[in-house]
């Protein structure tokens, strides 16, 4: 009986004590870990969160927008209505154009007969002062029109 009584039970300690701190040591390695997850986590959230606030503005910047582009829409409509002077000048502008078109096809059937009737060299004296006196009577109709 060489053996204390307690001695089993110190033995029983140390191997007991020294499982639990490499347990304790474990724990809390895996709890840095967790800590350092968890951190990770919150910054991707936080970077989320921003990215979500920025995307929130620039969809408010679009609906600006697009209440100013109807704004505008809805003037140039008016400016450019049936009723109204710019719709009137539009509508006469139209009108000048094709007397113009007219005129020029006119002064082309012109210019060909007499080229027909006339030698080459008189022709095109003699067309110059037809053109002048038709572009002459041309803007007489343009500003009474």
């Amino acid at each position: 009986m060489g053996r204390l009584p307690g001695a089993r039970h110190a033995v029983s300690f140390e191997a007991s004590k020294s499982e639990g701190l490499s347990q304790i040591e474990e724990v809390t390695n895996m709890l840095k870990a967790c800590c350092r997850k968890s951190y990770d986590q919150r910054c991707c959230i936080k970077n989320i969160q921003d990215t979500a606030n920025k995307v929130g503005e620039f969809a408010n910047k679009i609906r600006g927008i697009e209440v100013e582009l109807g704004e505008a829409k809805k003037a140039a409509e008016q400016i450019v209505g049936a009723n109204t002077g710019m719709g009137e000048l539009a509508k006469e502008v139209a009108t000048i154009k094709a007397k113009a078109a007219e005129q020029q096809s006119d002064l082309i059937l012109a210019k060909d007969a007499v080229d027909k009737l006339i030698p080459t060299n008189a022709g095109i004296d003699c067309m110059a002062s037809l053109l002048a006196g038709m572009l002459v009577q041309w803007q007489y109709v343009c500003l009474i029109s």
